[in-house]
């Protein structure tokens, strides 16, 4: 999860590992205020600021490999070899992506993501669309709406390293993991990003017992 970083009496927080947990995942702590927060909510649990906030920015997890096709002209840390175009994505099978819209959390469980890589589904009446790249572990999810109309898709296929997919009302084809429209009647459009992370079910269940969780069968 990328957050973007609150303004605390003129100057942005900071933030460290307290090496604490809450509901089974990792609490982050503020210098500013010791403030404490969940790295996969955003909210402040503990503290001066509790009951606050972090605004979520869209964010991917996957590999070097498929972020380099995606975005070749990308910089990177380079921690001596840790990782890399070949490196594999740890799946694991009680990964998901979740994600909350309109108070409603919906997680998307990886193994069920596999049985349907182009997942439609209505949250807080809002129609999206998750992508599931299985080889790499990688989700990301999109608003399906774009000027004016919603769209449905089909068709996901690899393309060299990368991947697209097409929508069947007009027949475009879009980039899978950017959501950029690439040939078509819609090309240099683009899906807009649904904030969401890659979580274990069990964490994202703890800290959303009322949460949805999604089935290929919907």
């Amino acid at each position: 999860m990328v957050y973007a970083r609150p303004i605390h009496h003129g100057r942005p927080l900071s933030f460290g590992v307290s090496g604490m947990l809450w509901r089974g995942s990792l609490i982050m702590f503020d210098r500013e205020t010791a403030s404490l927060w969940s790295h996969v909510t955003g909210e402040a649990v503990g503290g001066p600021l509790k009951g606050q906030g972090l605004r979520v920015l869209p964010a991917l997890h996957t590999t070097w490999g498929l972020w380099r096709i995606t975005h070749p002209g990308t910089l990177v840390l380079d921690k001596r070899g840790r990782g890399g175009p070949n490196h594999p994505h740890r799946w694991e099978p009680d990964l998901a992506l979740g994600l909350v819209v309109g108070g409603e959390a919906v997680a998307f469980p990886f193994a069920e993501l596999a049985r349907a890589p182009l997942a439609h589904a209505a949250v807080a009446g809002r129609s999206l669309l998750v992508v599931y790249i299985e080889r790499a572990a990688t989700a990301v999810a999109f608003s399906r709406a774009v000027g004016g109309r919603t769209l449905t898709f089909h068709r996901l296929t690899a393309e060299g390293a990368g991947w697209r997919m097409q929508d069947r009302e007009t027949g475009s084809w879009w980039n899978a993991v950017t959501g950029e429209a690439l040939s078509g009647p819609l090309e240099g459009h683009g899906l807009t990003p649904v904030p969401a992370t890659q979580a274990f079910l069990t964490s994202w269940r703890a800290l959303y017992p009322r949460g949805r969780l999604w089935a290929s069968r919907e």
